[in-house]
């Protein structure tokens, strides 16, 4: 009898603090959400790895370092708003003889001086820009390698800087036709010495998928997810198209029959409509640019903007060629978008490579977790996706009820990859981070891309201040 008393006591007490466990529990969860949406804009952004280029050409003597210091600073002026420049380094000084160590400093200063400036460079090694390669390439094809090995150390150096280098030396403007070492077995050759040497962050291009194919001795294409996602470096080699949306063919580019690619046959050249269908898996990948040529109607707008989205263009020539880039000024864009009404030409600047619009954001907050969530609706309205890796992070502002804030940064890189945010597509994007939630004030957040490389900020394409901590997401207020 004593037992069950002692036991009905013990019940008796401890309702009270489950009770009030409960109450504890109850009272302490806080759970706040709203959602938001935002506008688009139609401003060029600037951001690095794509838009227009300027082309630049140096010939290597064996002067001194800063021989073409005045000639780059004119340069230099004259692109304060291209952010991409195509450097072409001409070698027919040394087209018999390895480089000397005066050529060598040349171009590492030279390089240097555009690197200092903040430009995105390609960079094209050759023997000739007069379309007279037979004639200025080496007599010796080991030459060709020699030179290539020398200059690797220096591009290797300048990885920040240097983006793409375009073909493997040889042919007239290095375009890879007319030259002593265009067949299979020395094309191959080339290309896989150079993917040898130059360190695996910048990337290759050669001048047509039928180069590619051969190269690679398939017509298969690598997995796209795992290999963006993978960011294993093993899949660099993409394309410069120099005659772009030329003609049916590109000038060349492209053949004019249907071909049946197999396991056999690969080294043709397929029509327009294979190829392209081909550049729109490989530039998933890899870079695509080049220059928009011929005035024709394969370049009036309504056709150029589905080609140059099916073939992810990053990269165009500002300048080249003028006929082109005068109709573009001329004609009117009449998409059904934000876009509608605005030139040709301005169509295209904003969309060349990647540009991210922020659409919607939910955002949810609970304060016994001091956790909040993120669901973001983001759009790559642009031709093509980003190809270097970007970091993403989220900045929670916390306020209390006096006007007091701290600021929480999280890098949320490892909730979603921006490379795979497609162009054509939405992404999803779903983020979790800590939040210290005070019982009464604010919470503000923030969203901020930057180049994994050198930590410059990602400008979205909305009508919202970038500020120190990034855009502005919203702020959920506490009661």
């Amino acid at each position: 009898m004593e037992k069950i008393i002692a036991t009905i006591l013990s019940i008796i007490v401890l309702i009270p603090v489950a009770v009030t466990g409960v109450d504890i529990y109850n009272s302490g969860v806080v759970t706040v959400s709203d959602s938001f949406e935002y506008s688009e804009s139609t401003d060029e952004l600037s951001n690095p790895y794509c838009g227009w280029y300027s082309m630049y050409g140096y010939s290597l003597t064996d002067g001194s370092s800063n021989q073409f210091d005045n000639t780059t600073s004119k340069y230099l002026s004259n692109s304060t708003n291209t952010r991409m420049i195509l450097l072409e380094i001409n070698l027919k000084n040394f087209n018999n003889s390895p480089l000397t160590a005066n050529a060598l400093a040349q171009l590492d200063h030279t390089l240097n001086l555009w690197e200092n400036e903040g430009h995105n460079l390609i960079v094209r090694f050759l023997y000739d820009w007069d379309g007279k390669a037979m004639e200025t390439e080496p007599s010796e094809f080991e030459t060709i390698k020699t030179h290539m090995s020398q200059v690797a150390a220096i591009i290797n150096s300048h990885v920040s800087s240097v983006y793409i280098m375009q073909g493997i030396f040889v042919g007239d403007f290095a375009e890879m036709h007319s030259s002593h070492y265009m067949d299979e077995e020395h094309m191959t050759e080339l290309a896989n010495y150079l993917d040898s040497i130059i360190d695996k962050r910048i990337y290759l291009s050669v001048r047509t998928p039928q180069h590619l194919r051969t190269i690679l001795g398939t017509a298969s294409l690598p997995d796209v997810e795992s290999t963006v996602k993978g960011n294993s470096g093993n899949f660099r080699i993409g394309l410069y198209n120099d005659g772009m949306l030329g003609s049916s063919i590109d000038v060349g580019t492209y053949g004019s029959s249907d071909m049946q690619f197999t396991s056999d046959n690969y080294k043709s050249k397929g029509n327009r409509a294979q190829e392209i269908q081909y550049q729109n898996t490989l530039c998933l990948m890899v870079p695509n640019g080049g220059e928009a040529v011929l005035d024709n109607p394969y370049n009036d707008i309504d056709n150029a903007a589905v080609d140059l989205a099916s073939m992810h263009v990053s990269y165009l020539n500002k300048d080249h060629d003028l006929s082109v880039m005068n109709k573009w000024s001329r004609q009117i864009y009449t998409g059904n978008d934000a876009f509608y009404g605005s030139t040709a030409r301005h169509f295209i600047s904003t969309h060349l490579g990647y540009r991210y619009v922020l659409r919607s954001a939910s955002i949810a907050c609970k304060s016994y977790k001091n956790t909040a969530s993120l669901q973001l609706s983001v759009d790559n309205v642009g031709f093509a996706p980003a190809y270097r890796n970007f970091n993403v992070y989220v900045t929670v502002e916390s306020t209390d009820s006096e006007g007091n804030s701290t600021f929480d940064v999280v890098d949320v890189s490892d909730q979603t990859c921006v490379r795979t945010w497609y162009p054509g597509q939405t992404s999803s994007v779903n983020l979790s981070v800590p939040a210290s939630v005070p019982e009464s004030g604010m919470l503000t957040f923030y969203i901020k891309i930057t180049d994994a490389s050198t930590g410059e900020t990602i400008k979205l394409a909305n009508n919202m201040e970038l500020e120190g901590n990034g855009y502005c997401l919203g702020s959920l207020a506490l009661q």
